[in-house]
């Protein structure tokens, strides 16, 4: 791991949360080009944080747009567990993920880190439609819990949303424009 850190605002139910996070050190498998985190991070294990990663940049690709990836959701995720997460969010999550490699092993004979790149979003790509069709399984209720979580990351991150103001500040009633950028640009009136 880096001594980099990211700090990053995520805004989880009435509460602003900063969060510090290490850069993972990592290599891309150009055999299935899966990006391999090399070491554990605070919470998940080096393992644990590949899938994640995975399905993470499954779930948000880079396009024109940043990915999870380039917004760090992972790493953030890694810190909200010491951070935010109960003992039960804590558990829920990594269930998730022995879920999702136990459908990998059960569907393909291998693990999801050994699988293709179409093969593993192919299985994502299921796993999400059986999550919303059938909300009963304790799958569908994990994923769909961690799908939020990363999505919310993701929306509420600076790559992926620069102009994101938690609190803009007090009401101002009838602003002109000049006045409304005055408080976006940090000028109050």
């Amino acid at each position: 791991m880096q001594d980099l850190k990211i700090s990053r605002r995520v805004f989880i139910g009435a509460a602003m949360y900063l969060v510090s996070a290490p850069i993972f050190a990592s290599s891309l498998i150009k055999s299935n080009k899966l990006l391999k985190i090399e070491t554990s991070g605070q919470f998940y294990s080096a393992l644990e944080l590949t899938v994640l990663t995975d399905v993470a940049e499954i779930m948000i690709p880079k396009t024109t747009t940043p990915g999870a990836t380039d917004a760090h959701v992972v790493n953030i995720l890694d810190g909200l567990m010491l951070t935010w997460a109960g003992a039960k969010t804590k558990l829920q999550f990594k269930t998730t993920i022995e879920q999702i490699q136990t459908l990998a092993n059960d569907t393909h004979g291998t693990s999801y880190a050994d699988l293709p790149l179409n093969l593993r979003q192919q299985l994502i790509e299921e796993l999400d439609l059986a999550a919303f069709n059938n909300k009963q399984t304790t799958l569908s209720a994990n994923y769909r819990r961690l799908k939020e979580m990363i999505f919310h990351i993701y929306y509420t991150s600076e790559q992926a949303n620069p102009d994101f103001k938690l609190i803009p500040g007090s009401y101002h009633g009838n602003l002109s424009k000049q006045d409304l950028n005055k408080i976006n640009s940090g000028f109050l009136i």
